[in-house]
């Protein structure tokens, strides 16, 4: 659930909408809308996808796990 928030947060601090960050990353708006939620965990591939989408390492988003 930490990782979904992050994701959540660092995407708001750039300023990036749900559907903006689902298109950039070639996710549906429904995907990333389940993850941010935590109603659906990630693979590793979709999160670095989403790193990478946001600009930020994987470690950023997954923090001191």
């Amino acid at each position: 659930m930490a990782v979904a928030k992050r994701i959540k947060a660092i995407r708001k601090e750039k300023g990036i909408s749900q559907d903006r960050l689902a298109e950039m990353a070639g996710l549906t708006r429904v995907h990333l809308y389940r993850l941010e939620s935590g109603k659906q965990s990630m693979t590793l591939r979709t999160l670095k996808i989403i790193a990478d989408t946001l600009d930020v390492r994987v470690k950023d988003l997954i923090g001191d796990m």
